[in-house]
């Protein structure tokens, strides 16, 4: 786990003991009251500089986007987790070489 003072990073197998299955995460993340939603993101897609005023999860299913939080460039690649802390400003760009990266966004 990468911990910083905006976010940390870390990976499905850390975090939920699961690797790509998608349907066992959604299931898992739901089990705790999180609300998630599947997001399929184009490369090059912007998300302009936003914050929540809760966490922020990402987990990249397929493919890789690139955060900015607080300033600070984030590269996260398939099966890696990003959780942004509250009130952090943040944007994100898509990155996949394939066109397209499937993420799961919850809100935590």
């Amino acid at each position: 786990m990468t911990e910083q003072k905006y976010y940390y990073k870390s990976t499905t197998k850390k975090e939920f003991d699961c690797i790509k299955d998608d349907e066992k995460l959604i299931e898992t993340l739901a089990d705790k009251g999180y609300t998630v939603y599947s997001v399929r993101q184009k490369t090059n897609q912007l998300i302009p500089y936003h914050e929540h005023p809760t966490e922020e999860m990402v987990i990249v299913l397929t493919g890789k986007v690139r955060y900015s939080v607080e300033e600070e460039i984030v590269d996260v690649d398939e099966g890696e987790i990003i959780r942004v802390k509250p009130h952090s400003v943040h944007s994100m760009v898509g990155m996949a070489e394939e066109g397209i990266s499937n993420l799961l966004l919850v809100f935590i």
